[in-house]
């Protein structure tokens, strides 16, 4: 039997679009859509025996008309140059999915209803060579374990397991062990669900491929399918292909009392020619989120500039990098250690500064802490934010960990005014 390479991705979710884009560059380049059908180009150019989709090929049942062009396009490309094309439901697409497989030729869906169900893939004298056993979402909420029901029978051709699930600790989304998975007998396991690209265990591997282009600013990190090559006797490579135009990248700049403005540009942009030395290889934009961190005498100068650092754009190897948010962390030059506890208002500011940041008990300021919280809540409560709530169903009530970040905030703007009224040194 031949080896079978397998090009896996998971999570493409067609019909949304990566968020917090510069203005100057299309959201449809970077769309998902966009990479889908580029990676079908891929897996021809490649010559890859099938592409396996583990659930959320569509972002939910309202993008059916826009997913509908994306999912045929791909599938009859891949048809073209005979490659199969073989997916799984995942809970975004557990309602369309099934929809678009009875309307599309080409795509073939596994798992209905929350069995399992097997398609094999042969070589050109037709003999088997890879069962591909694959699990959908019957809804979008599934609390039980799939690899709990598996039942297909092993002949003794190499398996891979296709299952949109959760190894972390939410049960809402078909909750699987990675032990069940390394001890099922599998060659392999290509899982959806969570963004992150990655393996969980190395022999057999059981690997989420992540999000095909990330979404978010959370999506950090190079992006992109992966090829499984599947031995005969069942030994698997693993290879992530960087096929995302698109990367996410968190900055952290610290700076010193002694740099000025201008010292901190310079700084920023010596870190993003660092971080774009480590970006995917198709890779055209750079967004990243800075945060300046550090003790500094310009921190209000920092806070009034902060549109200037969001302006900063270069150009390195063909990607641009353009920062996206900035989050200025600094803390006050003096030392809240040396002016912790004297009788003054920079003294008591500086101790609470110290116990936000678990330096000391936080216990002799609870007191403040709590009527900061009454406060926080009591606004958010109020009339004036009815028809933001109303609107937004993810608008909670401010939790005690946001109330503290709104305290430090405070409590460093409070030091550093007391600081420059008494001569720079808080003195």
């Amino acid at each position: 039997m031949a080896a079978m390479e397998v090009l896996c991705t998971a999570d493409i979710h067609i019909g949304r679009r990566p968020s917090r884009l510069p203005d100057k560059f299309a959201a449809a380049d970077f769309s998902p859509r966009t990479i889908w059908a580029d990676l079908a180009e891929a897996a021809v150019t490649r010559g890859v025996d099938a592409v396996v989709v583990a659930g959320d090929l569509v972002d939910s049942e309202n993008r059916y008309a826009e997913a509908f062009g994306a999912v045929e396009s791909a599938a009859t490309t891949l048809a073209e140059a005979g490659i199969p094309l073989v997916a799984v439901a995942g809970n975004h697409d557990a309602d369309v999915l099934p929809d678009l497989a009875d309307a599309i030729d080409h795509l073939q869906l596994l798992g209905r209803d929350g069995t399992w169900e097997r398609t094999v893939l042969t070589d050109t004298d037709g003999e088997a060579c890879l069962h591909v056993d694959g699990w959908s979402f019957p809804s979008r909420y599934y609390h039980e374990s799939p690899v709990a029901k598996y039942d297909l029978r092993d002949d003794g051709v190499p398996r891979l397991g296709v299952v949109h699930g959760d190894v972390s600790e939410e049960d809402r989304y078909a909750p699987v062990a990675v032990d069940d998975l390394a001890t099922s007998g599998h060659a392999a396991w290509v899982l959806g669900h969570l963004h992150v690209p990655g393996t969980r265990h190395e022999n057999p591997p059981v690997l989420y491929p992540g999000s095909l282009q990330p979404l978010d600013p959370s999506e950090t990190a190079s992006h992109g399918a992966w090829v499984l090559s599947v031995e005969s006797d069942g030994t698997v490579t693993t290879e992530p292909l960087e096929t995302a135009t698109l990367q996410y990248e968190a900055v952290t700049v610290s700076t010193t009392p002694e740099q000025g403005f201008h010292d901190i540009v310079d700084a920023t942009h010596e870190q993003l020619r660092e971080v774009v030395t480590e970006c995917g290889t198709e890779t055209e934009l750079l967004a990243v989120s800075l945060v300046i961190e550090g003790r500094t005498d310009e921190h209000t100068d920092l806070r009034s500039r902060r549109a200037e650092l969001k302006q900063i754009e270069r150009t390195d190897g063909g990607i641009t990098i353009r920062v996206i948010d900035v989050a200025i962390d600094t803390k006050p030059a003096i030392d809240l250690a040396e002016r912790a506890g004297e009788n003054d208002p920079i003294g008591y500011v500086a101790g609470l500064l110290r116990a936000l940041d678990g330096d000391e008990p936080l216990d002799p300021y609870r007191a403040v802490i709590e009527a900061a919280h009454r406060r926080v809540r009591e606004t958010h409560d109020s009339n004036a934010y009815r028809e933001l709530k109303s609107q937004d169903e993810t608008y909670a009530r401010p939790t005690e960990t946001e109330t503290k970040d709104v305290v430090r905030q405070q409590a460093r703007q409070l030091v550093e005014a007391f600081s420059e009224q008494q001569g720079g040194d808080g003195r």
